[in-house]
């Protein structure tokens, strides 16, 4: 396998050979630097050009043995490179292939549209809730940086149907955008709406004034990261004890107790049950909040709530009891 230190080495042996030539042409011959540079190149490549000047008997031999040794190198170096670029070729094919395939298996993902620190920030978030998510950026190294990691991307504009589409944008659950280009995001908002007028969208203001454009745009939230970083500084030192309760069970997985906005599908064991029901069900979860389909959310739901397919509830439990309320109706 050739990898960048391969190339590396190859690269020292060339300069090494090219400089042996010109050192051993100044002293053996007295030649000025640039004659000597010209007879190592003519002598390596073997063009069949004449000396610069007449060689000694010196030079003769000195040149039978930089011809061996400059072939041989740049025959080495030749087969290498070329190694290397094929190598990284099929790669590229191949790996965008496998790539590919994956992403077309994907449903209920998340696409997210800028590769930066507050990108990777909700990338890792989604990777520790076990939430499938495919980046899409443009820049080259960023999509590398995504593939070194073991995430699923694809190098393109989120501006572009065809981008998006590759994305599974029609199978998202949503799309996050966190580029630093707040004329991009409001692009991207475009694009996704056409393509997906009913989708989750999330987007990142770099400037407070930006926000309002952002949502005429079509973003469902709007987050400004600068913004809300000191809203939270200020609630921690304000109220630490209850700022980390909160911080606790909605953003560390692994914690007994989880805050968690769950999607009642039909197939649920949650369908038909009340609130009260529900929750003896579960053996403890507290349902914090429902949001009927088509209405606003409501906080503190009656006991006697009826819970229907296509209800979103805002729950707070154990990831077990959480897995009651998510779970399919078996048959009996």
């Amino acid at each position: 396998m050739i990898d960048r230190k391969d190339l590396l080495k190859v690269l020292y042996l060339l300069l090494g050979v090219f400089a042996t030539g010109i050192i051993g042409y100044s002293v053996i011959e007295r030649w000025p630097p640039l004659d000597a540079f010209y007879m190592t190149v003519i002598t390596i490549s073997t063009v069949g050009f004449g000396e610069v000047q007449p060689l000694s008997d010196a030079g003769k031999i000195f040149s039978a043995f930089l011809i061996v040794a400059g072939v041989g190198v740049v025959f080495y170096a030749f087969t290498t490179f070329i190694q290397y670029y094929l190598r990284g070729q099929f790669q590229n094919i191949f790996g965008r292939r496998r790539m590919r395939k994956k992403i077309t298996k994907l449903k209920d993902h998340f696409i997210l549209c800028g590769y930066g620190t507050v990108g990777q920030a909700a990338v890792e978030t989604c990777r520790s809730e076990g939430t499938p998510i495919v980046i899409v950026d443009r820049d080259k190294d960023a999509i590398e940086k995504t593939t070194s990691n073991g995430f699923l991307c694809i190098e393109g504009d989120a501006t572009n149907y065809e981008t998006l589409i590759d994305a599974g944008i029609e199978r998202a659950r949503g799309v996050i955008i966190t580029t630093s280009d707040d004329a991009t995001n409001v692009f991207i908002i475009v694009t996704v709406r056409h393509l997906a007028p009913e989708l989750f969208i999330i987007a990142r203001a770099n400037f407070k004034d930006s926000v309002p454009k952002l949502e005429a745009a079509g973003a469902n939230r709007v987050i400004n990261p600068n913004y809300s970083a000191g809203q939270r500084m200020a609630r921690f030192a304000v109220y630490p004890l209850v700022t980390d309760f909160i911080e606790t069970v909605s953003q560390e997985p692994g914690e007994a107790l989880e805050i968690d906005d769950i999607e009642i599908k039909i197939e649920s064991t949650a369908v038909g049950k009340n609130i009260r029901e529900a929750q003896s069900y579960s053996k403890g979860a507290s349902i914090l909040a429902i949001r009927k389909k088509g209405r606003n959310i409501k906080p503190k739901p009656p006991d006697n709530t009826k819970i229907e397919a296509g209800d979103r509830m805002i729950v707070l439990g154990t990831r077990d009891q959480l897995r009651f309320l998510e779970e399919e109706k078996k048959d009996v």
